[in-house]
């Protein structure tokens, strides 16, 4: 079950989601262009000291985008994050 969710853009201007479970681990990556949406593989680095409660806030997600191809990395910030509504994911 998602618990967090990471967005971000391509250069090719596609929206990229990452879902990430209470440990920053991500659980599923999606690419939306021009009204479609495929599956776009990510996982995060770093994420495992902030679950483990290292100092750090700080983390990268990278996707590789399925339209364009590009290997994409972003950071994000732990406590940015947007929650994801327990209720609207089951």
């Amino acid at each position: 079950m998602s618990a967090f969710v990471a967005d971000s853009r391509c250069e090719c201007q596609a929206s990229l989601r990452a879902e990430l479970d209470a440990s920053r681990l991500v659980v599923r990556g999606s690419a939306f262009l021009r009204g479609k949406r495929e599956v776009a593989p990510a996982h995060s680095i770093g994420a495992a000291g902030i679950a483990a409660g290292a100092d750090a806030d700080n983390f990268q997600i990278a996707w590789s985008c399925p339209f364009c191809s590009r290997n994409v990395l972003r950071s994000f910030a732990a406590g940015a994050l947007a929650r994801v509504n327990p209720a609207a994911s089951a």
